[in-house]
């Protein structure tokens, strides 16, 4: 497969829309899971689980694009 018929393929399939996408709804995600589990006085290693699992379904997002 040449170089430019691969990136016309994921410019078709809207793979970078969807990497935009989850970027913005993961940092936001992000942002209200960290400002609720500090109200909520949850312990630190639910943010660390939580950062890890929307970091994770970011490759998962990308592939089922």
């Amino acid at each position: 497969m040449r170089q430019m018929s691969f990136y016309q393929e994921l410019k078709r399939r809207k793979v970078f829309r969807v990497a935009i996408a989850y970027a913005v709804i993961g940092w936001i995600l992000a942002e209200i899971g960290d400002l609720l589990f500090e109200t909520f006085e949850a312990p630190v290693w639910v943010m660390k689980v939580f950062t890890t699992v929307i970091i994770l379904g970011f490759p998962l997002a990308l592939f089922f694009a």
